[in-house]
């Protein structure tokens, strides 16, 4: 199975500057994992250096418990930080938490920003989606479409929430809005957008969902995901397919700097995966586009 090659040089030390922005039902369960991979392929390999970040502004509430990577000792502290504490012990690596929502250009022009780069590296910077509203994913999208960066790997992962019936209790239903109610919240889809060279060759979430950019009702987060999580519930299971199936390609990217699948839409109730995998025709373009550089 063929791809597209996020590093293009053979047996050069890589340097994966990672951002996540979220830390709710998706990120959490994510990011532990995103550890885990890192600590499997880069522990001890002097070829390969790493620096996370993880953005959220959102505290730890007593709802969150239900579905999140949080336990009663971690309410009212900042998820990033109880996140990067928890795992980045147990793995043995220094996290970068930022407790902000990401609201402007510049705030994501210096999350990206290192202070040192090492000689001899080959930087993979990614960028990691983990929200629930439509105004940040407009901006991450501005931020990849922008010149600040000339390649980056952007992955967007989202979940349908379960249906809501106004003004009325379960046990009101109807047996259609009961069937309605049972077979909703399970569905999502990650999206792994790439550009090199300020060439686009796999459009971001925002441009294979159009209605992302076109939405004017959303806006930046004003609230905890908890209470965003009462007018919306989310299913435990389906956060965590969504979390998988990034990680999934957070480590095929870790394993041989490959992306091989642009849409994944799923179903956790099914437990079905249905990919859009990179096509023969953008491949063999990017294949001649940057023909040679492996022997750079």
């Amino acid at each position: 199975m063929n791809g597209l090659k996020v590093s293009n040089r053979k047996n050069r030390f890589i340097y994966y500057h990672i951002v996540q922005i979220g830390a709710g039902a998706n990120g959490s369960h994510f990011f532990r994992s995103l550890l885990q991979d890192i600590a499997t392929y880069g522990k001890g390999d002097e070829r390969i250096n790493f620096t996370l970040t993880i953005v959220d502004r959102d505290k730890v509430e007593k709802k969150n418990l239900s579905n999140q990577l949080y336990d009663d000792d971690d309410i009212d502290s900042y998820k990033v930080d109880a996140l990067g504490e928890r795992y980045g012990d147990h793995y043995g690596f220094d996290i970068n938490c930022v407790p902000e929502y990401v609201t402007d250009l510049d705030m994501l022009n210096k999350l990206f920003t290192l202070p040192y780069f090492p000689k001899g590296y080959d930087k993979i910077p990614i960028l990691i989606g983990q929200v629930d509203n439509n105004r940040t994913r407009q901006l991450l999208d501005e931020f990849f479409h922008s010149d600040y960066l000339e390649d980056l790997v952007y992955i967007d992962a989202g979940v349908e929430g379960v249906t809501i019936i106004p003004n009325k209790k379960p046990y009101q239903y109807t047996s259609q809005e009961k069937n309605m109610v049972e077979e909703s919240g399970f569905s999502g889809q990650v999206v792994a957008g790439y550009k090199k060279r300020n060439q686009v060759w796999l459009p971001p979430v925002g441009r294979v969902y159009e209605d992302i950019l076109s939405d004017e009702l959303t806006s930046f987060p004003e609230q905890s995901c908890g209470d965003a999580i009462i007018n919306n519930p989310q299913r435990c299971a389906t956060n965590k397919f969504a979390a998988q199936i990034t990680n999934n390609i957070m480590n095929n990217i870790f394993h041989n700097q490959m992306i091989y699948t642009h849409v994944l839409n799923f179903n956790a109730q099914v437990s079905g995966v249905n990919p859009t995998y990179v096509s023969k025709e953008i491949q063999k373009e990017f294949q001649q586009t940057y023909k040679g550089e492996d022997e750079k």
